[in-house]
């Protein structure tokens, strides 16, 4: 558990064994000075002298929550790994490094005679979220490790000192030291190998996000025999431009619904939904949370479209202030200004139309205990078309190509519908708004920036 001082705060570094813990561990007292709570020398002190049953950079969380309060830390993040490729890397270093396994010994068969000790190893086999705690920032190791830069950059206030995070602690690097050769390849995958380490780390698999719905294993039986294509329709993120498209194609075939989300979970509604419109192809609902719906013998194709945050709140405020309803929001915006409009919802927990809104709407597809953002994260890479508004076209083409097995005939072409313009008296104080929503945006943000990398202009 390693700590350090970053800029005035206090923070936890939950070190997951073999995911570039080290590496980390090493960039941190470089550019922040030394780290507490955290031994490398451990495993060379005997046995019975050690004070821990594991090294203290491997503390769990049940032993972090038992030794620090709550809120004793400003911030916490953790790197993760897939779970085949971390438990290869334990078995390799076993093997050859700590040579606790024969040398003959395949990698199936250790997998399948692991030890079952809770802190067998120096805890290097249990499983990622049993170190992780709660409202920790969790990052991929596959996404790259500059995203951790960038974060810590925030976090510190600055972009001074080292601005990569080099490799250490690899098995290459420690075969070399001692002298060692021995292979190191992944053995090409096996299915019930991969099962295997899927069930038993069905969790990591799960939360953070490495294994695709379609591949989990089914709540039905039955073998699909329709497709269907299910459209989260955000609001104000080129939602009925899509719907429009959905329409030329599918015609009476496009059907739309709206449901109670006070429940916090309709995705059985859903499942309803789609049982009981046997001919539709093309559902699209702005109101649908939850996990994705099962429904037995059809395949879901699910669909969403997500927007730079602020352009979308902005949009959201044009159209309600022209809008020719009696909701909230419509009278809120025509009674007065934007900077008015978002500091009302803003006041309002419940309401998360200006607060990290695209988060709130992916998050519940996967439930626990997981940061919102990083379950938005794993939901939207888990679907199964993804578009960003700035880029809608080319979502458009990648949509299409999704589609082209279950439906060969279906056509696009670039359209734009329910468009708002700017209305520039009632936007004044843009910079002060602005900064306003940047502060309750961040996650979204955030989410935008991990899921497109690669910038197009915001769309107004």
């Amino acid at each position: 558990m390693p700590i350090i001082r970053i800029s005035g705060k206090l923070v936890y570094f939950a070190h997951v064994p073999r995911a570039a813990g080290t590496s980390v561990e090493r960039y941190l007292r470089a550019r922040f000075g030394p780290l507490a709570f955290a031994d490398p020398g451990y495993l060379s002190v005997p046995e019975g002298a050690r004070w821990t049953r594991s090294s203290p950079q491997h503390v769990t969380r049940d032993a972090l929550d038992r030794l620090f309060p709550a809120g004793f830390f400003d911030a916490s993040f953790a790197i993760v790994r897939n779970p085949y490729d971390r438990l290869h890397s334990v078995f390799l270093r076993q093997r050859d490094i700590e040579q606790t396994i024969p040398a003959d010994m395949s990698f199936a068969d250790w997998v399948g005679s692991l030890p079952q000790p809770r802190f067998a190893l120096d805890n290097h086999t249990r499983p990622m979220l049993d170190f992780i705690p709660k409202g920790a920032r969790i990052f991929r190791l596959e996404d790259g490790l500059g995203q951790v830069v960038d974060w810590l950059d925030d976090l510190a206030g600055n972009s001074r000192g080292p601005r990569e995070i080099g490799v250490s602690n690899s098995h290459a690097e420690r075969l070399a030291f001692l002298g060692r050769e021995t292979d190191t390849q992944i053995p090409q995958t096996d299915e019930s190998l991969r099962r295997a380490i899927i069930d038993r780390y069905a969790a990591d698999v799960y939360w953070c996000g490495y294994t695709p719905r379609k591949e989990r294993p089914s709540m039905t039986n039955e073998q699909p025999t329709r497709t269907v294509i299910l459209h989260y329709h955000l609001f104000k993120n080129a939602g009925t431009s899509l719907d429009e498209i959905l329409k030329r194609n599918f015609q009476e075939r496009w059907v739309t619904r709206e449901f109670s989300m006070a429940g916090g979970d309709n995705s059985a509604e859903l499942a309803k939904w789609i049982e009981s419109e046997p001919e539709a192809v093309a559902f699209s609902t702005h109101t649908g949370i939850g996990p994705v719906p099962e429904v037995p013998g059809v395949r879901i194709l699910t669909v969403m479209i997500l927007r730079d945050p602020i352009a979308r709140i902005r949009s959201a405020y044009r159209f309600e202030r022209n809008q020719k309803a009696d909701t909230f929001g419509a009278r809120l915006a025509k009674e007065t200004d934007l900077e008015g409009y978002v500091r009302t919802r803003l006041k309002n927990p419940a309401d998360r139309q200006c607060r990290d809104f695209q988060c709130s709407r992916l998050a519940p597809m996967i439930p626990g205990e997981a940061p919102e953002l990083d379950r938005a994260i794993a939901a939207a890479r888990d679907l199964d078309a993804l578009g960003n508004v700035a880029d809608f076209d080319g979502f458009l083409a990648r949509l299409a190509e999704v589609l082209k097995e279950p439906f060969p005939e279906f056509t696009w072409e670039s359209v734009q519908a329910n468009v708002s313009k700017p209305a520039k008296k009632a936007e004044a104080n843009s910079e002060e708004v602005t900064a306003l929503l940047e502060k309750a945006n961040q996650n979204d943000l955030k989410l935008v920036d991990v899921l497109f990398p690669e910038k197009p202009a915001p769309a107004d």
